[in-house]
């Protein structure tokens, strides 16, 4: 369970995942036998499915995939009796619960430390303005701060940040710019100050590779004292 926001989804949610996955699992397996189906059940899958897009369909269908191969006893328990399904709701109930408690632990330990990994080189500068743990205020927080908005930037918008930054900041504060999960902001690529070298051309390069992507999976897969 400790595993599933970190490899697999950080979102995943488990009831979800398997319900949509076993109905397309069991959608499939008619389509390949010569058995008859009950059309009362197959209406009532036909029903759930059409409400879930193809592409989460996919998410679910991946993530029950990679699961279940680290626990194949789940899947026993998915096709069993209704002892053994009831079982299965509540261990996912509690896998459930662990997640939840694995991505809390991993962001507030994160918490101190963001300021530090934020900037290109914190052993020669920090942050300016500089932004401490214990500041209850968010005003300089996001797109409020200059070095962080520049990160945050969808990295279409990049090249201008960099040219010039004042102006848009003002358009990423006001909405002029939006950022949103269909957009990836600059942090995302390589580069000091992030996205700096993108190629609109060639998005692949560089992609996943900032520093900062790199720092926080190095806090949370080895050790804090690894990350810099």
């Amino acid at each position: 369970a400790r595993w599933i926001p970190r490899a697999i989804d950080m979102f995943c949610n488990l009831n979800d995942t398997f319900r949509i996955a076993m109905l397309m699992e069991e959608e499939e397996a008619y389509k390949v036998s010569s058995r008859s189906e009950d059309e009362d059940v197959k209406a009532q899958r036909d029903q759930v499915l059409s409400h879930v897009s193809k592409d989460i369909q996919e998410r679910h269908m991946r993530n029950y995939s990679k699961i279940l191969l680290g626990a194949p006893y789940l899947h026993t328990l998915a096709h069993g009796n209704l002892k053994q399904q009831a079982e299965l709701h509540a261990i996912l109930a509690e896998m459930q619960a662990i997640m939840g408690q694995v991505r809390s632990d991993d962001t507030s330990h994160l918490k101190n430390c963001i300021a530090q990994y934020a900037a290109p080189d914190p052993s020669d500068k920090g942050l300016e303005p500089p932004i401490y743990a214990d500041n209850k205020s968010r005003a300089l927080l996001g797109v409020n701060h200059p070095q962080l908005a520049a990160m945050l930037c969808p990295i279409k918008h990049a090249k201008a940040y960099h040219e010039d930054p004042t102006k848009v900041q003002a358009e990423l504060q006001n909405g002029v710019i939006k950022i949103h999960s269909a957009v990836w902001p600059a942090f995302i690529y390589e580069g000091s100050p992030p996205g700096k070298d993108f190629d609109p051309d060639n998005v692949q390069e560089g992609f996943l590779k900032g520093y900062y992507l790199k720092r926080v999976f190095r806090h949370i897969f080895t050790s804090p004292s690894s990350a810099l």
